[in-house]
């Protein structure tokens, strides 16, 4: 069933990349940024959906108890599109990252996703690569072979 579930980890490099970034904090933020965002990549002339990108991002206690969560989530963008409400716009530099994927992880959102995070942080952890500071982890969510499938970044050091 893991096997199934999960891919093995492997290590790739996302070039720099600009990108268009909208916060949502909410019940359900990772849908709200994806709303916000693709009604703002159709006004800004976007004819397909960009390549996706997203991250928790942390909540006051107060928002926490109340059961809502934080996701930020970005667009890659082309060269020239001008900063526009309520996106912005980032420069994200790249980086070396050990990914995993995740089969289906929707059929159980809450207990696939983070089952992911903690293997391959395991995996990076008994390999002792972690990128040292705090370069961000990310998620992303392409098409499968039988639906939606999932991709965990980590970032490691270089070789």
């Amino acid at each position: 069933m893991l096997r199934e579930r999960y891919s093995d980890v492997t290590i790739t490099d996302l070039p720099p990349l600009r990108v268009a970034a909208f916060r949502a904090v909410s019940r359900t933020p990772e849908d709200d940024a994806l709303r916000v965002l693709t009604r703002w990549a159709v006004g800004a002339g976007l004819s397909e959906l960009p390549r996706t990108f997203g991250f928790d991002v942390d909540v006051s206690p107060r928002q926490a108890e109340a059961g809502l969560r934080g996701y930020e989530l970005w667009l890659v963008v082309p060269e020239g599109i001008p900063q526009s409400e309520p996106i912005t716009l980032r420069d994200f530099p790249g980086g070396h990252y050990a990914t995993l994927i995740i089969h289906h992880p929707f059929d159980d959102p809450f207990a696939y996703i983070p089952a992911g995070w903690s293997a391959l942080h395991e995996w990076v952890a008994s390999r002792r690569l972690a990128a040292p500071g705090e370069p961000q982890c990310l998620e992303e969510v392409i098409a499968g072979e039988a639906g939606q499938d999932m991709i965990l970044y980590y970032p490691v050091r270089s070789a």
